[in-house]
């Protein structure tokens, strides 16, 4: 028979003898030896309670979802469950734990009362609502769609904070909708990155992880919702449509140009929130490939605007994750097989449409690539190519008639039209792209494309963690140069200069993302609705074309080295054809004044990029920028 078990706290007298105790007072060991039996309070804390017989058990929660527009209280925040989640959190920037909680703690008390603390996410609970952000944050810088058919609404997203039992959990259920299709899942990819206006410190670890969950759900269910509409487009979707969908969503959309411009949406989002060109370049080829399949290449002037854009954006695309690549396009614009119209934007272009300018200005990078490839293997040629001199020089001219009509495309837009907004900014992107292609054209001429950033970024070489350079160019030599480059070192550093200069330029006039401020009930003049910036604070593009970005800040950063390495020398005369042949007198103070105003083109720049940090992808960018900029001016 099993004995008494041992009690949990013994006399002293017990402990000391190793005596098994009864736990009375006085205990029988200690009155059959006649000894003083006396107890101390244990400072270990005595048994241990569970935490669970002191509060009441939890009851389920449904997903917390709080309306912008409402004022709404303190939710429940359980800092020890996202500090938890912070470690799983690949999120790179240096944050101090304190700073982050002080931020924190200065977001509840700073702002409107409807403010909330915790990790957040912009969901929205319908397709209308859906298609609504899409105009305001997406359609400005990557016009998918054809114009709105309704006059849009002020951005209304709800707030999504889940609860301590949702920490941690990642998944459709855990929100109040779930987009209908492909295109709805891939738009709302993308705005899930947009950190809601109540997010009082977006770049907390917490807050960024749950973006960048959810956001990488949506694109995966977009994805696969979209192959599933290819390969089997009659068959049973996981969210059944209802039969009104198309007129629900867009009216002028049809939708089997769904699961195109989904593949469009996912590989811009793989590149500018993972990073991912080599993905983004499969996903802009198979989008291209599944339209021509439906013809999308063929058609004649009776084609829809929404077939007209779907072809076209697929194309600049394609152009665009070759370029990122260092590849050439499956298709270009010359192919004889393409006969689909461009497409217009209705207003706010001065009557002059930027879709041709554009894919212009992408041919143009694609013909500078070609040619560099060129003189790559001009070194390992016995005999020269005799008309390599007049291609470069037939390229440059034939870009800078390109930058021309540019000017007249990039003037100040009259009214503020969702589509107005669309067609400067796409003329201010083909800006930089044009001038970007020079650069390209003209910058180892320049600077022998000599590294400065430590990671590989677009087609810049990078420097290696021996200290050494990975140079794309660097079996052609500068006398080899010298034999066919029809422009001088320094006549080069000049059309490189002008070049970065108008690329900062353009990334500062890319307009913000703007909301309409009133409601048109005329549905004709839907595309005219007024809008006024966006009241949340964000101000962010869509950064899939910021390779132009960093082959401006390239220049300005190589120039300034440049300058001060003739100030330090004595030999500013080597520069002066940068600072347009000054006088004797004032040769210094132009050469600081040209410096300061490198220094305002980089700052502008850097500027320009930091708008967009809430995609992920462009941070290494970013960093680079930021170390090379303070290293040359504090």
């Amino acid at each position: 028979m099993r004995g008494t078990p041992p009690v949990k706290a013994a006399c002293l007298a017990c402990r000391a003898s190793k005596t098994r105790c009864d736990g009375q007072n006085p205990c029988r060991p200690c009155l059959v030896k006649g000894r003083i039996c006396s107890y101390q309070p244990s400072r270990r804390g005595g048994p241990r309670r569970r935490a669970r017989s002191l509060l009441p058990g939890p009851s389920p929660q449904p997903p917390t979802v709080v309306d912008l527009s409402e004022d709404s209280g303190s939710l429940v925040d359980d800092p020890g469950i996202w500090n938890t989640l912070a470690l799983l959190s690949p999120y790179k920037r240096a944050q101090d734990a304190d700073r982050g909680s002080q931020d924190r703690l200065e977001a509840l008390h700073a702002g409107t009362a409807c403010e909330i603390q915790g990790p957040l996410l912009r969901v929205y609970t319908s397709e209308q609502d859906i298609l609504n952000a899409y105009y305001i944050f997406i359609h400005p810088y990557l016009p998918l769609l054809p114009p709105p058919a309704e006059p849009l609404r002020s951005d209304h997203p709800q707030v999504y904070q889940p609860s301590p039992g949702e920490a941690g959990t990642v998944d459709h259920s855990c929100l109040s909708y779930r987009p209908l299709s492909c295109l709805s899942l891939a738009l709302s990819a993308v705005l899930a990155l947009i950190p809601p206006p109540q997010d009082g410190n977006p770049s907390d670890p917490c807050c960024a992880w749950l973006r960048r969950s959810y956001s990488g759900l949506f694109a995966q269910s977009a994805l696969e919702s979209a192959e599933q509409d290819i390969v089997e487009p009659d068959t049973a979707r996981i969210s059944p449509r209802p039969p009104t969908y198309s007129q629900r969503f867009h009216p002028n959309l049809p939708v089997r140009l769904h699961p195109i411009l989904t593949l469009m949406v996912l590989g811009v989002y793989d590149s500018c929130q993972n990073g991912n060109i080599h993905r983004m370049r499969m996903r802009i080829n198979q989008a291209i490939t599944t339209a021509m399949d439906s013809s999308l290449h063929r058609l004649e002037e009776n084609a829809s605007e929404a077939q007209r854009r779907a072809w076209w954006i697929a194309i600049i695309l394609g152009y665009q994750s070759s370029a990122v690549n260092s590849s050439s396009p499956i298709i270009t614009t010359n192919d004889p097989r393409i006969t689909t119209p461009y497409p217009a934007f209705e207003l706010g272009t001065n009557g002059l449409e930027p879709w041709s300018l554009i894919l212009k200005a992408h041919n143009a990078h694609d013909s500078v690539s070609a040619l560099l490839r060129m003189i790559t293997m001009q070194s390992a040629q016995s005999s020269p190519n005799p008309n390599l001199k007049d291609q470069i020089a037939r390229l440059d001219q034939s870009i800078l008639s390109l930058a021309s009509e540019c000017d007249l495309i990039c003037t100040p837009m009259q009214g503020n039209s969702t589509e107005g907004l669309a067609g400067r900014s796409f003329g201010l992107i083909a800006s930089a792209l044009i001038h970007s292609a020079r650069i390209k054209l003209h910058r180892f001429r320049a600077f022998s494309d000599i590294p400065i950033f430590l990671e590989k970024h677009c087609d810049l070489s990078s420097l290696r963690i021996d200290g050494s350079a990975s140079q794309e160019f660097s079996s052609v030599t500068a006398t080899e140069i010298d034999s066919f480059f029809p422009f001088s070192k320094d006549e080069s550093c000049m059309i490189c200069l002008k070049s970065s200069l108008a690329v900062a330029r353009a990334f500062k006039d890319v307009p913000s993302p703007y909301s309409p401020t009133s409601r048109s009930t005329d549905l004709e003049n839907a595309s005219m609705t007024t809008l006024a910036p966006v009241q949340d604070g964000y101000y962010g593009s869509l950064p899939y074309f910021k390779c132009a970005a960093m082959q401006a800040s390239y220049v300005l950063y190589m120039l300034v080295h440049r300058i001060r390495a003739a100030l330090s020398s004595r030999r500013l005369s080597i520069c002066y054809p940068l600072l347009n042949c000054p006088e004797a007198g004032t040769e210094i103070q132009d050469a600081h004044r040209l410096i300061e105003e490198l220094r305002n083109g980089a700052h502008s720049l850097i500027l320009s990029m930091k708008r967009d940090l809430v995609y992920e992808g462009i941070a290494s960018m970013v960093n680079d920028l930021d170390a090379a900029y303070i290293s040359l001016f504090g």
